[in-house]
């Protein structure tokens, strides 16, 4: 549970913008990618809208495509592609995404925000509660838990600006 706690609140802090919040889209469906925050100390994921079809297999063809927004950029490794896209018959709402071996190769923050760029696209899609991403067939075996959900990624700055208070006391009066 504590290794739980310390990836999501890692994910926040990766996730949330130090310098300014970033919006979610207001309204439209989005398909969502990186940013290059490392250099801008800004949000690692943004949205880029989207206007085809709102099914799973649809929103992930069209997110393994890549962005047409120049200050986006793909998540995913190279040759990455969808092998199935179906609904878990076990668990209500629960899309089961297994993608091509590449998918695999990814670790640490890199599969972290490949994974939430998929599980936050993926949430758009009506029914959709959480996904489950394999490579292949296999699950991650280091991704701290399969079942990911939208709820679970910070996509605001509250916790750098709480962050900033704690290591600024006097900031914050």
């Amino acid at each position: 549970m504590k290794r739980m706690r310390c990836l999501v609140l890692l994910l926040a802090v990766l996730l949330s913008a130090c310098g300014g919040g970033m919006e979610e889209p207001e309204e439209g469906l989005v398909l969502w990618y990186c940013t290059g925050a490392e250099e801008s100390h800004g949000p690692a994921l943004s949205a880029q809208p989207y206007a085809g079809e709102a099914d799973p297999e649809a929103l992930l063809a069209a997110l393994l495509a890549g962005p047409v927004q120049e200050d986006l950029y793909s998540p995913f490794p190279r040759g990455v592609a969808l092998q199935s896209c179906t609904w878990d018959e076990e668990r209500p709402g629960v899309l089961l995404v297994d993608l091509s071996e590449q998918y695999g190769a990814l670790a640490d923050i890199s599969l972290s925000l490949a994974d939430y760029a998929i599980a936050l696209t993926l949430s758009q899609a009506d029914g959709v509660e959480g996904v489950e991403i394999t490579a292949r067939g296999h699950s991650v075996s280091y991704r701290s838990h399969q079942l990911l959900s939208a709820q679970e990624a910070v996509l605001w700055d509250n916790l750098a600006q709480a962050q900033k208070t704690l290591d600024n006391p006097a900031d914050s009066r």
